[in-house]
């Protein structure tokens, strides 16, 4: 089989397998859903079942969070994998997921310190949004200094380090449910959100998309190297700038919404690559939009269903497929060196 017809034959394929786990994640779970039932639930004669409340309460929002947040850290991790030039970089490498960290951590483990009471999901998504930003300006201010991918790099990953650091004191004079709040919140959950919230997210990662499809020409250059970059003409400090601003719009998105969810950012770029067997971003960054979305609905699908009463979260699952993967990627890499 050539290339091009490997091509055409993996893009309608990826479409159908898109449909089918958006489906089934609106099917399956703890109460089953029959076609039939799907069916007749968008028909107006139809009663008010329980089932309406199942997919519109729960359901359909996590689906739609799940591919939407699925394609949006994917996307970030191939544009960090192409600006540092590293196999293992992910989209939370610049520390704005630490930021959202933060930002739940200071809402919620320090809300009875402060007086205040412990606010509903839009109090998490502000808060985590607010940490996200504030780290999000600082990520800029050092881009705008420094020239560098590598001292992004290791500036991205000192923020990180010290946010935490933060959190882990703050946790210190927290109370245990609330640290135990905390930590549910860090495991991740595309089923937190509400289908009024997925407008919002959706527009965010529609805006960091565009940017990403403007992105096409000058990551392909900067994948060649930047010597060759700048002899075409082609603005280095205005492309890194747009590469931050796309990753930080997606990964806060995300994060803000959804809690981190780690590992789908790092693997499903490496699994784009593998499948069109190519590096060129006009190939790859729709590649990773729909093969993320599939893979982050398929975990999303996991984690609605319950083994003997146990559900494993998102982050458990991710994790425990991801990590071997990643293993992989490091031996794989070094392999070919």
């Amino acid at each position: 089989m050539t290339y091009s017809n490997r091509n055409i034959l993996a893009w309608p394929l990826l479409m159908v397998m898109l449909m089918v786990v958006f489906l089934l994640q609106l099917l399956i779970g703890s109460y089953p859903i029959s076609i039939n039932d799907f069916i007749h639930v968008f028909d107006n004669a139809y009663p008010n079942t329980p089932i309406k409340g199942i997919l519109f309460q729960s359901r359909l929002p996590a689906a739609i969070a799940a591919t939407a947040g699925g394609a949006a850290l994917s996307l970030g991790g191939l544009q960090m994998q192409t600006y540092f030039k590293n196999p293992v970089a992910g989209p939370f490498v610049l520390g704005i997921s630490s930021g959202a960290s933060l930002g739940v951590a200071v809402l919620m483990m320090l809300s009875g310190l402060l007086g205040y009471e412990q606010s509903n999901e839009w109090g998490l998504i502000a808060a985590s949004s607010i940490g996200a930003f504030a780290v999000f300006l600082l990520v800029m201010i050092v881009s705008y200094r420094l020239n560098s991918a590598i001292s992004m790099l290791i500036i991205g990953l000192m923020i990180a380090s010290f946010v935490n650091a933060i959190v882990e004191s703050i946790q210190t004079l927290a109370t245990a449910d609330s640290i135990r709040s905390y930590l549910f919140w860090t495991m991740g959950s595309f089923r937190n959100i509400s289908l009024s919230q997925t407008p919002i997210l959706i527009i965010i990662i529609s805006v960091a998309i565009v940017i990403s499809i403007y992105l096409i020409k000058p990551l392909n250059l900067l994948l060649i190297g930047e010597e060759y970059a700048r002899l075409t003409g082609l603005n280095i400090s205005r492309s890194r700038a747009l590469v931050i601003i796309s990753t930080c719009l997606l990964t806060a998105g995300v994060t803000a919404f959804c809690g981190p969810i780690g590992f789908v950012g790092l693997a499903v770029p490496h699994m784009a690559r593998g499948i069109f067997k190519t590096s060129d971003h006009r190939i790859l960054i729709p590649a990773v939009i729909l093969i993320g979305a599939i893979v982050s609905g398929a975990c999303n699908l996991l984690t609605g269903i319950s083994i003997h009463s146990l559900v494993l979260p998102i982050n458990t699952i991710t994790s425990l497929l991801g990590a071997p993967f990643v293993i992989w990627i490091v031996f794989r890499s070094r392999a070919l060196r």
